[in-house]
């Protein structure tokens, strides 16, 4: 696959998609923490601070994509 031909819009789209992915991940890590049995096992990692910046992140790159695709083109 050849990435010098995909647009900005699939740009946008695929990198909004990978931070979907991590957010998501993260949110199930921290779901996964807050049930912990050893409430003494405390994890060093933010992951709902993660789980926000990230799904943040790819609400702005997705509604980018969406913009730029039904954007009028030139001409």
């Amino acid at each position: 696959m050849d990435f010098d031909s995909l647009s900005y819009t699939a740009e946008f789209a695929a990198t909004g998609g990978a931070a979907l992915v991590i957010g998501l991940l993260a949110g199930l890590h921290e779901r996964k923490e807050r049930r912990r049995r050893d409430l003494d096992r405390i994890s060093t990692v933010p992951w709902g601070m993660i789980s926000a910046l990230f799904t943040l992140l790819a609400i702005i790159l997705i509604a980018t994509a969406a913009r730029t695709w039904f954007l009028p083109g030139p001409g």
